[in-house]
């Protein structure tokens, strides 16, 4: 009974150390889309004439605090929810 506990428990270390290399493959993969996506639109932003009207400023804190519409509707971010 011992020995079948410590394989299971090897096993389940195994699996543990595998989940978290793929989660942090996946952060990175994200992290890199994130970084290509904002160079487009810089890219896109500078090369049109008057087409692409969404150019983006980044924030400082990489957090979004408030959005402001283009009807001049802005939305706070309280508590991870959305309100008006």
């Amino acid at each position: 009974m011992y020995k079948r506990t410590t394989k299971l428990e090897e096993t389940l270390a195994q699996f543990m150390q595998v989940s978290m290399s793929n989660h942090k493959s996946t952060e990175s993969g994200i992290k890199n889309l994130e970084i290509q996506v904002g160079q487009l639109a810089k890219q896109i932003a500078k090369n049109s004439f008057g087409g692409f009207k969404a150019n983006t400023d980044k924030n400082p804190k990489e957090k979004c605090k408030a959005v402001m519409t283009r009807s001049k509707k802005q939305l706070i971010v309280e508590n991870e929810g959305w309100t008006n």
